[in-house]
């Protein structure tokens, strides 16, 4: 087995895609799961989502930072309460449009920090080669999204998988840190704090908080279905 980090989304041909967005949406999404929600549906804009939006559904995700009008949650992983057995429509600014960036392939799944040991395990039962694709902030690279495709990739690598390429590499050398100091120093977490959402870069900083794994189940018009 081998691994693959890409700095920002890109197509690819094969193999099994760990989508990271640390800050916030990946960790949020697989937070939905773990709180009882029935499923996710990733929309690849705000618009989008509010179309695939059906009646008792929970509106989810962000424009800077903040919840778009009329949604009923914003992005944050400190705020998944009142989604138990309820599907979660989200889309936010990096994080949905990543997933959808690598769709085509038969497997896909959603890392952060917080499920890192269970994605990796996760991965490796589904194919040899695993990309770890990161979101990054608005078409740059991210440096929290690098550092945790690197705590990912340890975890790979003490299961077997060999890193190939100069940033399998750069991302593992990140991981050596410590998490929150490397999330709080990316631009993600200094767009939060403008806003007044500095906490949830400690939620996210939280490493193998819980066992849960979003993966991709199928299509629902332009949405991406996502469950346990």
């Amino acid at each position: 087995m081998r691994f693959f980090v890409h700095p920002l989304p890109t197509p690819l041909g094969q193999g099994v895609a760990i989508v990271v967005d640390v800050i916030r949406a990946t960790t949020t999404a697989a937070r939905y799961l773990e709180a009882g929600a029935r499923a996710l549906v990733l929309a690849p804009t705000v618009e989008a989502a509010r179309r695939l939006r059906q009646p008792g559904e929970v509106l989810a995700g962000e424009v800077g930072g903040l919840p778009p009008g009329g949604f009923d949650l914003g992005n944050s992983p400190r705020e998944v309460a009142g989604v138990e057995g309820k599907t979660v429509v989200m889309a936010t600014t990096n994080g949905t449009r990543a997933v959808h960036a690598v769709l085509g392939l038969p497997h896909i799944l959603l890392g952060s920090l917080q499920n890192a040991q269970a994605v990796a395990l996760a991965a490796r039962g589904l194919g040899e080669e695993v990309h770890l694709v990161c979101a990054g902030k608005e078409g740059s690279p991210g440096l929290d999204d690098l550092y945790t495709a690197g705590v990912i990739g340890k975890r790979l690598r003490a299961l077997g998988a060999e890193p190939r390429g100069e940033m399998a590499h750069l991302a593992l050398f990140l991981a050596e840190n410590h998490p929150l100091p490397v999330l709080k120093a990316s631009e993600a977490a200094r767009a939060l704090e403008r806003v007044g959402l500095e906490g949830d870069v400690a939620e996210c900083a939280r490493v193998d908080l819980h066992p849960t794994v979003p993966r991709w189940l199928g299509m629902r018009g332009e949405g991406m279905v996502f469950g346990r």
